[in-house]
């Protein structure tokens, strides 16, 4: 299907923690809120419900828009939803647990809050408006 060329978020916290993936690909160590792009005839909110069962293997329920952000310079405004999960129990799925790779792999976790400020959390736009969410 085609791309939109918008990426739908999760935002998932539960317990104090966040749900994360690891990333490692090209070289590259780095966190990302659980996401993907938005397909042709697909709303962001059923993106983000089919993305998060894709990478976590959980059923989630959008709550609200909690903030948009650029991924990069000149790019689109990617919607950030907060949304709520069936489970804590989160095990990679979909297309990315079959392109596991030494060198292209991802690691789905919970991350405590406190954790975040020190990782590596792509992009860094979002991780502050993030930061900025679980302060208040």
């Amino acid at each position: 299907m085609a791309r939109t060329g918008i990426r739908a978020v999760a935002v998932i916290v539960k317990n104090n923690k966040v749900a994360l993936i690891h990333r490692k690909k090209e070289g590259k160590d780095y966190w990302v809120f659980p996401g993907g792009g938005v397909e042709e005839g697909e709303t962001p909110e059923e993106a983000v419900i089919r993305e998060v069962h894709e990478e976590l293997s959980l059923a989630s329920k959008v709550e609200r828009l909690l903030f948009s952000v650029e991924s990069y310079p000149g790019g689109n405004k990617d919607p950030y939803f907060l949304c709520s999960v069936d489970s804590d129990e989160i095990k990679l799925g979909g297309s990315e647990k079959q392109r596991q790779s030494e060198k292209d792999w991802y690691s789905p976790q919970w991350v405590e809050f406190e954790k975040v400020r020190n990782l590596n959390l792509l992009p860094e736009n979002a991780k502050r408006e993030f930061l900025n969410f679980v302060k208040k």
